[in-house]
């Protein structure tokens, strides 16, 4: 299990007060508020990253209209109407 480390930090009195409102709320002590955004922070990073690569890669190589037109039909006969 990984060690815990104290620190102190420093916030205006305004956003000091909307974080106590918050964890309150949720019953939730300050250091799993720090934790909970720490780990959304790195999730949202790391689903940035992955969508920067996607839109690069497209820009490198764009689908070719023949390969749309091939999706679009497997589309259709896959979602046809009928028995799900």
């Amino acid at each position: 299990m990984n060690r815990a480390v104290k620190f102190a930090v420093s916030l205006p009195d305004k956003d000091f007060q909307e974080l106590e409102k918050f964890r309150k709320k949720r019953g939730i002590s300050r250091s799993k508020l720090v934790l909970d955004a720490l780990r959304q922070l790195r999730e949202s990073r790391e689903k940035e990253r992955l969508i920067n690569n996607y839109v690069e890669g497209y820009r490198k190589i764009p689908e070719k209209l023949n390969d749309l037109e091939g999706w679009e039909k497997a589309t259709v006969k896959t979602f046809s109407p009928g028995e799900w």
